[in-house]
């Protein structure tokens, strides 16, 4: 059976580059059904914080990313123990100044078998002899990896390249203790946008950093996936898609690139495609957030309306704040002007005798609001074309959008009409007219 690890050091939040890391290994466990374990290596203890694991386990969480076995390294004290003790019982470990040393060849070569760029040699003689047990009784990285991956019965290593130079000591522990070693797959490093290793500079690192954003969880799992993974031209994938394909022989083996342009575009995506109430569920705390829609108003609200309006606005938002902002059109309050509304004395007029056949109509729907507005303006010798801007602007703020019909029939009755009005109003007060 298929064991896998994640096995992040809680020694802050945990960034894109773990985050694949964590995704392609439980993409292969759940693929193959295997077991996703996650392992947090804490025996750094002057640099490893319980915030830092809650950090983590909180991260993995909102991605979906579920574990089937827990471990905290740093419980597993007497598991290394009783391994150090055997190699140094079999002389494969000596003790000089109070530290137990890893005896390493001096002559030849380490090779290591990576399963994605092949074999890669090191020469013993940079590797040197290396200790294992510090002097204060704690165990290196090096060697508690080892022992814990024995004991877990993992069977494919899939982590970031960094940890390449570290392979041929933990092939030598594993070689030592008379086990056989995990296959190797060590991923190539995100780039930024200039090709530089990713960092702060290049935006949120973080994963709870676009979470706040506003990115959701299966865009941001869609994202990481295709940094290093591929399955033809695909671009938009579902997380049950991701399962069904995934496998490691799509890996990729150069060094991917983070698109920020490329995440909000999958983000955009993954809305347009997402169940409406919950859309609607996830936006509802970040509209209250702006503090202008209460809590009242979102209770009050027609929920048929809030969905209309949730499915007409996502198609141009591309995070849930985007979607928030432009949501608040739906409720009575003063919209967010990104043009003001200029009218002339006969536009005004229009607008004011559109404001006048909505506000009554029962039913209030699409058909009804389209059948009212054309037919007042072929009354009024009229074309929508020539109160079409004015009117978006009045009732929206905005100057494009969704259709308009749609849009008047998702904010509802009184609030367009008023807000009709308001700038019909504004018009007259204007000087000359």
């Amino acid at each position: 059976m298929v064991r896998v690890r994640f096995a992040p050091s809680p020694t802050g939040y945990l960034h894109v580059g773990g985050a694949r890391t964590a995704l392609f290994n439980w993409l292969f466990a759940r693929h193959s059904g295997g077991v996703f374990v996650l392992r947090i290596e804490d025996t750094d203890r002057e640099r490893s914080t319980d915030e830092a694991i809650e950090q983590i386990v909180t991260s993995l969480r909102w991605l979906g990313l579920d574990w089937d076995e827990y471990y905290r390294q740093a419980e597993r004290h007497e598991c290394h123990l009783e391994a150090a003790e055997s190699l140094l019982r079999a002389d494969a470990v000596y003790e000089k100044d109070g530290a137990w040393w890893f005896r390493v060849p001096e002559a030849g070569d380490t090779v290591v078998h990576d399963e994605l760029v092949g074999d890669v040699r090191f020469d013993n003689e940079q590797l040197k002899d290396f200790v294992i047990r510090r002097s204060d009784g704690t165990f290196v990285y090096n060697f508690v990896v080892v022992v814990d991956d024995i004991d877990m019965g993992i069977t494919h290593v899939i982590r970031g390249d960094e940890h390449l130079n570290n392979t041929p000591k933990q092939m030598r522990i594993y070689q030592a203790l008379g086990y056989p070693m995990p296959l190797f797959y060590h991923l190539p490093m995100i780039l930024g946008a200039d090709r530089g290793k990713l960092s702060k500079r290049h935006g949120a690192t973080s994963v709870l950093e676009y979470r706040d954003r506003g990115i959701l969880p299966d865009a941001l799992v869609n994202f990481l996936v295709r940094l290093g993974w591929a399955h033809g031209d695909e671009e938009v994938f579902s997380r049950d898609d991701l399962v069904r394909l995934f496998t490691l022989e799509g890996l990729n083996k150069s060094a991917a690139v983070f698109e920020d342009a490329k995440l909000l575009w999958l983000n955009q995506q993954h809305m347009k495609r997402m169940d409406l109430s919950a859309l609607v569920e996830l936006v509802e705390p970040l509209v209250l957030a702006r503090g202008r829609v209460s809590t009242e108003m979102w209770a009050q609200a027609d929920r048929e309306r809030l969905l209309l309006g949730a499915n007409l606005l996502r198609d141009r938002a591309k995070t849930l704040h985007d979607l928030a902002a432009t949501m608040e059109i739906l409720f009575p309050v003063p919209v967010e002007r990104e043009a003001e509304t200029t009218l002339s004395p006969e536009q005004a007029r229009l607008v004011r005798a559109m404001a006048d056949a909505v506000e009554s109509l029962s039913p209030y729907t699409l058909q009804t609001i389209e059948q009212a507005v054309r037919g007042m303006l072929e009354r009024e010798g009229a074309t929508l074309k020539d109160v079409a801007l004015a009117c978006r602007l009045a009732a929206t703020g905005r100057k494009v959008g969704p259709g308009l019909f749609e849009t008047l029939a998702a904010i509802g009755p009184a609030v367009v009409a008023g807000r009709l009005r308001e700038a019909a109003n504004a018009a007259a007060q204007e000087p000359g007219q």
